[in-house]
């Protein structure tokens, strides 16, 4: 009898109560189907958020709890670390500019923030700025594009990391540009970069482009500015000291 209740669950697609459902004890009608019901919320909940997570295209996990908030970074007045953490900003569809040498911890953040979002049952993806720009050319090259740019336009977050690594050709430039406008006051972006806005223009290449992209991207922005040592080669540092890698 058991087994065909479990097995008629499934069937009704009630995953979470099918699996816990003799964890709940009886007392009454009312508080026993509240609690069925609330269990299977939860499971759903955290499937949706589990899914989210794979598709978010994270290269690694970074969580808020494991990042520290030094000294060297600069936040703007009108928003918080609190704020930022809760990813307040994404309500307003603002923008998060994340600037600084490598290895101070901006890669870290944009992927705890865009974590939150998703463990939330809350659409965000992750992307270098290369690989952005490879996945467009590819899209347009195979006819592909609008329905990449669909894809995109679901999400609430985009986080484009590490922009000024690596030059972009005209093309991926352009395609860029044109992902950046259909942002604009509809979704979050969140960039990290290694240099200044004054250099965007030997990344992009195109001087016209990059002062049309930067203005929609600062136009509704927060601009955290990261200075200090490398956290990497900090780590190293200690890891040298301490007898190596634990």
């Amino acid at each position: 009898m058991m087994q065909a209740l479990e097995q008629t669950m499934r069937s009704l697609k009630l995953g979470g109560m099918a699996k816990d459902w003799r964890s709940i004890k009886y007392q009454n009608n009312e508080q026993y189907l509240g609690e069925l019901l609330a269990m299977e919320v939860r499971e759903r909940e955290a499937n949706r958020a589990n899914r989210l997570t794979k598709l978010a295209g994270f290269k690694v996990i970074k969580t808020l709890p494991d990042f520290i908030w030094k000294q060297g970074i600069e936040i703007p007045p009108g928003i918080t670390k609190e704020a930022i953490e809760a990813a307040d900003f994404v309500d307003a569809k603002d923008n998060l500019v994340l600037m600084g040498a490598s290895g101070t911890g901006k890669t870290h953040l944009a992927t705890a923030i865009a974590l939150t979002l998703c463990e939330g049952g809350r659409q965000a993806l992750f992307y270098t700025a290369t690989g952005l720009a490879g996945a467009l050319q590819e899209k347009n090259q195979k006819g592909q594009l609008n329905a990449f740019m669909k894809t995109l336009n679901k999400v609430e977050l985009l986080v484009i990391d590490e922009l000024g690594f690596i030059s972009l050709h005209q093309e991926a430039s352009e395609l860029l540009f044109q992902v950046v406008s259909e942002c604009y006051e509809q979704r979050s972006l969140i960039i990290t970069t290694n240099i200044e806005f004054s250099q965007w223009n030997t990344v992009l290449g195109n001087n016209k482009l990059t002062a049309a992209l930067i203005e929609r991207i600062i136009h509704h922005s927060h601009i955290l500015v990261f200075t200090g040592p490398s956290h990497r080669l900090e780590e190293s540092v200690k890891r040298q000291k301490g007898g190596g890698r634990k």
